[in-house]
């Protein structure tokens, strides 16, 4: 399978297939440059939709157009070579956003001066001129205004993770949009990520509220809520955990959770590859506290404790 544009960008959208996520994050660690052009590539794309958040569900709709044509026409009865000439559907359709989209920034710029924060391999915390403070995990973008107007508070996640501490104001909310939902406060503690077309909130203090496509969903202390391309109505679930925010925290709390569960949390934070290798070994309970630890040691405490050993072929963990 090549790794194209087109791949890389359903891939970002959550809209590849199982074995397309797989393939391409293998080929992720496969080499440190392929990760580069990934990053690259995603920074381009990201800041294209940055420049003007609005307009970012007409381009999802645009996408989901031409990416139709694009099926119809492959499904045709005459046979398209594969190699370099794929139909650039996608690529059109960025490059028209990316011009309209420099239009209405060069246009303005001027009064509504924006800030872009963005973190690759490390993460960051940054202060709001309202006193909010956001915790930016790794390979996460946000987009917000250097001083807040009006009657609102509203800031972007355009992709990745953040943990939200924010200033109490109840003459202005404060309105974190995703492009699958919208998340609305007033003071309040919370965690928001959204990944591959996946969008999570997790409350951890005072009250939010989670609006979709006219559907509004009340969160309090504990609740967590997620949106799925596809899925009808949001529904609450309590959280099950508190690994969700090891970025901020510094540590991975273990109480009675399961080994796939960790496996799943260990794989995003270090960015590696780890699989369970024996069915029988996913729902054994682990309950310690790692701070600070390497991977290495991390694993090496896993494996004493459940007595299993551990395989590695390449950059491929398996715990078995």
């Amino acid at each position: 399978m090549r790794i194209n544009d087109d791949l890389l960008i359903s891939y970002l959208h959550g809209e590849a297939t199982t074995d397309e996520v797989v393939h391409i994050e293998g080929w992720l660690n496969e080499d440190l440059s392929h990760r580069q052009r990934y990053n690259q590539f995603k920074m381009l794309w990201d800041t294209s939709l940055e420049l003007h958040p609005d307009t970012e569900p007409d381009v999802l709709a645009s996408l989901s157009r031409f990416r139709e044509k694009r099926r119809m026409h492959n499904s045709s009865a005459r046979p398209i070579a594969r190699g370099g000439r794929n139909y650039p559907w996608i690529k059109i359709a960025a490059v028209m956003f990316l011009i309209a989209s420099l239009g209405w920034l060069l246009s303005n710029q001027a009064g509504n001066r924006q800030a872009t924060l963005i973190t690759q391999e490390s993460v960051k915390t940054e202060t709001l001129s309202d006193g909010s403070v956001i915790t930016l995990n790794k390979n996460s973008l946000l987009l917000y205004p250097r001083k807040f107007k009006g009657k609102l508070r509203q800031v972007w996640l355009n992709r990745g993770e953040a943990f939200f501490s924010i200033s109490p104001d109840h003459t202005k909310p404060f309105l974190i949009h995703t492009g699958r939902a919208v998340i609305k406060v007033v003071g309040t503690s919370f965690n928001v990520k959204n990944k591959r077309g996946i969008i999570e909130v997790i409350v951890e203090a005072g009250i939010v509220l989670v609006s979709r496509n006219g559907q509004h969903l009340l969160l309090k202390k504990g609740d967590k809520v997620s949106v799925r391309p596809g899925r009808g109505r949001m529904t609450k679930e309590i959280i099950p955990d508190h690994l969700y925010n090891y970025y901020r925290s510094k540590q991975f709390v273990a109480e009675d959770t399961p080994l796939w569960r960790m496996v799943q949390v260990l794989n995003e934070a270090y960015g590696s590859q780890i699989i369970i290798g024996r069915k029988d070994l996913g729902n054994l309970p682990l309950n310690t506290t790692f701070k600070d630890e390497s991977l290495d040691n991390i694993l090496q405490v896993i494996c004493k404790t459940f007595q299993i050993r551990i395989q590695k072929k390449g950059n491929l963990i398996i715990l078995y």
